[in-house]
């Protein structure tokens, strides 16, 4: 019972008293809410094909291209997508702009590092296949 009495008295302390969402801080309004549906379609519409082949190619450059792509942002004309049902409040609207911004960097960077870490993981798995057949 002093336990749980304890435990009831110290996370309140340890806890944050604002709820953070995509490292901002919550707030119920129209810019919060077009930020998100922004980072939403963003995460569904934004094509990272490019970006995965490019990580996927500059393991034989020691990954500098990888590294180049992964600091610049996406340009403006990769946002579009005629598949997107609100593509006509992406340059009308700025919180949904700012936010699929945000959401496709994050998108870029991610399958940037999921091409680079491709042939990285393959070779270990070369690797340890190799070591298994000669230790026996």
């Amino acid at each position: 019972m002093k336990k749980l009495i304890f435990l009831l008295f110290l996370i309140p302390l340890c806890s944050k008293a604002q709820i953070y969402d995509h490292n901002r801080v919550f707030s119920d309004s129209t810019e919060y809410i077009d930020f998100n549906q922004g980072f939403l379609d963003a995460k569904i519409y934004f094509r990272g094909t490019g970006d995965y082949f490019i990580g996927f190619v500059s393991s034989s450059a020691y990954f500098v291209p990888a590294a180049i792509c992964y600091v610049t942002p996406p340009k403006d004309r990769r946002f579009i997508n005629h598949q997107n049902p609100n593509n006509e409040y992406l340059f009308s609207n700025v919180d949904y702009y700012y936010g699929y911004q945000y959401g496709a960097t994050k998108k870029k960077r991610k399958r940037l590092l999921q091409g680079a870490l491709t042939p990285v993981g393959i070779g270990v798995g070369m690797i340890a296949i190799l070591a298994s057949i000669m230790s026996h």
